[in-house]
């Protein structure tokens, strides 16, 4: 039993990818928590297909820029968006939070993610995306964060 568990764990520290200590910065612990808490929800809302959920955490004037596709922006954009990716079987998401900052009503969130699509419709390929990312956001006068863009792209190949 030892040995199988040494084994795994030697597996684990040797392949998976490295995880960057979280840097936080700026605001108030409630804000931070909160920014937190939007991030995770955001990832499980992408893989449960939540599109309320994911529409939810939007900017009005938001934007998603993803590498080597068309800027994405307003509801019925955004919405059509998350409704061609969000909820496929054989989707998993891992997020490297690497940093938040704070500054007044203005946010970032900063790191590195994996994304796995396995094929889910015929003629469809699955994919694998090792990347980052950087969303901005801004607290409205509710006191609600909300994302105001989305950028990622593809890490550099090694």
């Amino acid at each position: 039993m030892f040995k199988t568990l040494l084994c795994t764990f030697f597996t684990m520290v040797t392949f998976a990818p490295a995880l960057q200590a979280l840097e936080i910065s700026g605001g108030t612990e409630q804000d931070r928590a909160k920014l937190q808490e939007i991030s995770k929800a955001w990832s499980d809302d992408y893989i449960s297909g939540n599109i309320d959920g994911l529409m939810g955490v939007m900017h009005e004037d938001a934007m998603i820029l993803s590498q080597k596709q068309e800027t994405v922006s307003g509801g019925e954009a955004l919405r059509a968006y998350f409704e061609a990716r969000a909820g496929k079987p054989g989707v998993t998401f891992t997020d490297d939070m690497q940093e938040i900052r704070i500054n007044g009503n203005w946010a970032y969130v900063r790191g590195g993610f994996v994304l796995e699509v396995a094929p889910w419709e015929e003629g469809k390929p699955g994919f694998k995306r090792n990347g980052r990312y950087f969303v901005l956001y801004e607290k409205n006068d509710s006191g609600e964060w909300k994302m105001l863009r989305d950028i990622d792209n593809d890490m550099p190949k090694e």
